[in-house]
């Protein structure tokens, strides 16, 4: 079973968010011990993660589409998860974690522990997984506001791709240097390799990391962004 859609037809914000959904979907038992939205963040800002730039974060209009673009994702997971019988995942700001069935809970901002059912836990979950929600904010007030959000989000000034890494990347997917690199075909070895090492398929979370950086190396090399 594929972990998200397979198309070659995507937006640069989607590719991103699907990107994401890999490296959140290795993090189970963190997931089960759980954290809050900023832990969360703040995780991902750090090797050998870095999705999101820490000086992009002190715009509040990026620091908002930021919060979208993470909780959009832990819909999607908690959805996959639970087709894989894992459990739910409760989504609250304060508190992000994967619980058995039927005991979701919600920490409220004065520390009080709130038990829920699903249907109160999802309520926002239409929202974060309609991705017109995202693209449409304050589209009017600032020019090329995407594209400008995923410069930054993917990382340009974050990480400087070296010479060896690519080498590893390469090899690492199973890819030649030689002939002509599409996203179709980059992608194609990103996922049949993240299905042969991913925890959940009976791999290891390091072995996953190493494939989605490989992935996050040759994205970058590529200009795929």
């Amino acid at each position: 079973m594929n972990l998200h859609a397979n198309t070659d037809n995507e937006s640069i914000g989607t590719q991103q968010a699907d990107l994401l959904f890999d490296v959140l979907s290795t993090q189970k038992a963190l997931f089960r011990e759980g954290l809050s939205e900023y832990a969360l963040i703040e995780l991902l800002k750090k090797v050998p993660y870095q999705f999101f730039d820490e000086d992009a974060l002190r715009d509040p209009l990026v620091l908002f589409k930021t919060h979208f673009v993470l909780f959009h994702v832990l819909y999607k997971l908690k959805h996959y998860w639970r087709s894989q019988n894992e459990g739910e995942l409760s989504i609250h700001a304060l508190n992000i974690k994967l619980v058995a069935k039927q005991s979701v809970v919600e920490k409220k901002r004065d520390g009080t522990v709130h038990s829920a059912q699903l249907d109160e836990v999802d309520t926002l979950a239409d929202y974060y997984l309609d991705w017109s929600n995202f693209e449409n904010a304050d589209r009017n007030s600032v020019d090329n506001l995407l594209d400008e959000f995923w410069q930054r989000m993917a990382g340009e000034k974050v990480t400087v791709v070296q010479p060896g890494e690519i080498d590893e990347a390469h090899q690492l997917l199973g890819l030649s240097q030689e002939g002509t690199m599409t996203l179709a075909i980059l992608k194609r070895a990103y996922k049949k390799n993240l299905q042969l090492v991913h925890p959940d398929k009976g791999g290891e979370q390091e072995k996953a990391q190493n494939v989605i950086h490989a992935y996050q190396v040759l994205l970058k090399y590529y200009s795929f962004k």
